[in-house]
């Protein structure tokens, strides 16, 4: 019986590899085998990708190389209970904020531009957790949130508030 199951795998195999090898050989006084010319509809052209975003190449872990970490001084982080992320950096145009938070089994982060003045600029933060007693995975991931800003932060103050 397993003579007869090597026998048989060994042809099949055998088989294939022929069956891929079709090429009819050259005659004599020939440069090689003809391939047959085909003719297809003219293709269209290819798509035309978006623009890429701020956000695109950027790294999904630490600071991407040209961002600016953005002073203490600079932000009011008092509206956020304990636990909530406030580190932020901000790109090199100053037209986006990015929150450096960390994730991982049941907690998600999430933030959102608020209310923009000329004085300050409000980034809702939202710390979604499990309900007590449901079991989650152990695991952390420090995640990149951008936000994008209507104007260039400049001096204005970030006030971080819970929501």
């Amino acid at each position: 019986m397993r003579t007869l199951l090597g026998t048989g795998l060994l042809l099949l195999t055998l088989t294939a590899c022929g069956a891929s090898n079709t090429a009819a050989p050259a005659a004599p006084g020939s440069t090689g085998p003809e391939t047959p010319t085909t003719t297809s509809a003219p293709s269209s052209p290819p798509p035309v990708a978006p623009p890429p975003s701020q956000t695109v190449g950027r790294p999904t872990q630490g600071i991407a190389p040209g961002d600016d970490v953005i002073a203490e001084s600079q932000v009011d982080a008092r509206g956020l209970p304990e636990g909530y992320p406030r580190s932020l950096t901000r790109s090199l145009d100053g037209k986006t904020l990015i929150l450096q938070a960390e994730e991982g089994g049941c907690r998600h982060v999430s933030a959102h531009v608020g209310d923009q003045t000329p004085q300050q600029v409000v980034v809702l933060v939202a710390v979604l957790t499990a309900k007590k007693g449901q079991m989650c995975p152990d695991y952390i991931k420090e995640v990149s949130l951008p936000l994008t800003l209507a104007e260039p932060l400049g001096t204005r103050t970030v006030v971080l508030r819970q929501g």
